[in-house]
């Protein structure tokens, strides 16, 4: 089970080319996810242990901001774009490594724990 705290984000994928990738920040409380990259995406969901399958469950809303642009190739267009994305990892407490679909593309993602919240 991922512990409470900072992550940084690693991402990348390969969207019909050279590969392309990214990072961003996201803080995991109580299961709850909260993030952002540099390009003003934020992201905003769920961390659940299944303790039967052992895995993480990972459940996000990506809000994209007008004209952005993904890795993917994917454009947000005029009035931005909300994208739902899925995936599970292996219970490790300070790292998670995970393939996630973003609008029809295989996005690697890479979790690593930063740090403790703050108090």
């Amino acid at each position: 089970m991922l512990r409470d705290g900072i992550y940084g984000l690693r991402y990348s994928a390969a969207a019909g080319g050279p590969s392309q990738d990214g990072d961003a920040l996201a803080v995991l409380r109580d299961g709850r996810i909260l993030g952002c990259d540099p390009w003003g995406g934020v992201f905003a969901g769920s961390c659940e242990f299944d303790a039967a399958a052992r895995t993480n469950r990972l459940t996000l809303r990506f809000e994209v901001p007008p004209q952005g642009e993904l890795i993917t190739g994917f454009c947000a267009g005029p009035d931005g774009a909300v994208l739902d994305i899925m995936g599970t990892s292996l219970p490790d407490a300070f790292e998670a490594s995970v393939v996630v679909d973003v609008a029809g593309t295989p996005v690697s993602v890479h979790l690593t724990y930063l740090g403790p919240l703050p108090l």
